[in-house]
C-alpha cells in the first residue's frame, strides 16, 4: 500500500489548525454575545421594577386627584347653593329698603294706637252729633290702616335686619369658599403635572423595554446561529481528526511493513551467508543454524520453528 503525499498530511493540518481557531473565534464571539445579553436581562429587570414603581406612584397620584375632583365639586355645590341664597337675601333686603323709604316720618305703632284709644273713648263717653261721630269713626278706620302698614313694614325691617346678618355671613363663607376652590384647583393642576411626568416616564422606560426585547431577540437569534456554526464545524473538525488518524493508521501498517521488509532481506542475506559457509564445510553456530533451518514467516520475518 502506497503512503498518502505528503503534501495531503500537511494539508489537513492546516485545515486542522484553521478550523481550530475559527471554533476559538466563535466561542470567543458567543461568549461576548450570551455576556451582552445576560446584561440586558439585568437591565431590562431594573427597567420592569422601576415600571412596576412608576404605576405603583400613578396610582397613588390617581386615588389623591380623584380625592381632590370630589373635593372640588362639593365646594362648587355649595358655592353655587350660597349665590343662590345669596341673591335671595339681597331681593329681601332691597324689598326691605323700599318698605322702609315708604313708611312716613313720625309714624310709630305705639303713637297710632294710643290716638286710636283716644278717638274710641270720645265716641264711647261723648254725646256726639251723628255727623261728627261718623267722621270720628272715619278716622279710626284710616289709623287702623296706617297701623298695620306700619307693623308690616316694621316686621320687614326686623326681617330685613336680620337677613342682612344671614347676608353678610354668607358672602364670607362664599369667599372663604371661593379661595378654597381656587386652593383645590391648583393642588388638581399640580397633580397633572406630577400625573403627566409619571406617564412619561412609565412610557419611556415601557419604550426602552421593548427595544431591549428587540435586541435580547436578535442577539439570541446570533447566538443561535453561532451554535450552529460551531457545530459544523466541530463536525468538520472531527471529519479531519478522522482522516488524521486514518492516515497515521494507514502510516504506521506501511512503516511495519516497511521494517518486516527489511528484516526479511535482512534475514536471506545472513541464510546465504551461512549457506556459503555451510558449502566451504565451515563449523556453524547455533545461531546459524537456526537461521539456516529455522521455518521463517516470509511475510514478517519472524521463525515460527522448532528446533527440538
Amino acid at each position: 500500500m502506497s503512503s498518502l503525499p505528503r503534501a495531503e498530511e500537511d494539508e489537513i493540518s492546516l485545515k486542522r489548525s484553521q478550523l481550530r481557531e475559527e471554533i476559538a473565534k466563535l466561542k470567543e464571539e458567543r461568549i461576548k454575545l450570551i455576556n451582552k445579553f445576560d446584561s440586558l436581562r439585568n437591565r431590562r429587570a431594573e427597567l420592569i421594577e422601576k415600571v412596576k414603581q412608576l404605576r405603583t406612584q400613578i396610582d397613588t397620584v390617581r386615588g389623591e386627584f380623584k380625592v381632590k375632583l370630589d373635593q372640588l365639586n362639593k365646594l362648587k355645590e355649595r358655592k353655587d347653593s350660597l349665590f343662590k341664597e345669596i341673591q335671595e337675601m339681597r331681593k329681601q333686603l332691597d324689598e326691605a329698603r323700599k318698605s322702609t323709604a315708604q313708611q312716613q316720618p313720625g309714624l310709630r305703632p305705639d303713637i297710632l294706637r294710643r290716638r286710636i284709644k283716644e278717638l274710641e273713648w270720645r265716641v264711647e263717653t261723648s254725646s256726639l252729633p251723628l255727623e261728627e261721630e261718623k267722621k270720628i269713626i272715619q278716622k279710626i278706620a284710616e289709623l287702623e290702616k296706617k297701623l298695620a302698614e306700619v307693623k308690616k313694614t316694621v316686621k320687614v325691617k326686623e326681617r330685613g335686619n336680620v337677613s342682612r346678618a344671614e347676608y353678610l355671613a354668607k358672602k364670607v363663607e362664599l369667599s372663604s369658599i371661593k379661595e378654597e376652590v381656587s386652593k383645590v384647583v391648583a393642588e388638581l393642576d399640580e397633580k397633572k403635572k406630577i400625573l403627566t411626568s409619571l406617564k412619561e416616564e412609565r412610557d419611556k422606560l415601557s419604550k426602552e423595554i421593548d427595544n431591549i426585547n428587540k435586541e435580547m431577540d436578535e442577539l439570541s437569534k446570533s447566538i443561535d446561529q453561532i451554535k450552529q456554526q460551531l457545530n459544523e464545524k466541530y463536525n468538520e473538525l472531527s471529519s479531519y481528526d478522522d482522516k488524521s488518524r486514518r492516515i497515521a493508521e494507514q502510516s504506521r501498517q506501511e512503516s511495519m511493513q516497511r521494517i518486516g521488509e527489511n528484516e526479511k532481506e535482512i534475514l536471506e542475506k545472513k541464510r546465504k551467508d551461512v549457506e556459503e559457509k555451510l558449502k566451504q564445510k565451515k563449523r556453524l553456530t547455533f545461531e546459524e543454524l537456526y537461521i539456516l533451518y529455522g521455518d521463517v514467516d516470509r511475510n514478517n520475518g519472524k521463525n515460527n520453528s522448532n528446533l527440538h
